[in-house]
């Protein structure tokens, strides 16, 4: 693949643990890009994530979760309380 920005690069669908993303890292104002994987951001993040509107209850519904709806739109997190997506 030719070198390209970021902002060029097509979209993709969904996120698996061992797939790679950028991060830029800015200390001291010196950016660094690095890579992470799709199992360091779940982690950093700190919750379960979902593909699909509404999908069934989350893994650990004690746990956060978001959802994301394949074709692009809003993210529906999952409601600890009630036990359902909002």
């Amino acid at each position: 693949m030719s070198d390209k920005k970021i902002t060029e690069l097509p979209p993709g669908s969904d996120l698996a643990a061992m797939d790679l993303l950028a991060k830029v890292d800015d200390p001291n104002g010196a950016p660094v890009t690095q890579k992470i994987t799709g199992a360091m951001l779940r982690i950093f993040i700190g919750c379960q994530l979902y593909q699909g509107r509404y999908p069934s209850a989350p893994d650990d519904p004690t746990l956060p979760a978001l959802s994301y709806p394949l074709g692009g739109g809003g993210l529906s997190q999952w409601d600890i309380p009630t036990q359902q997506w909002v």
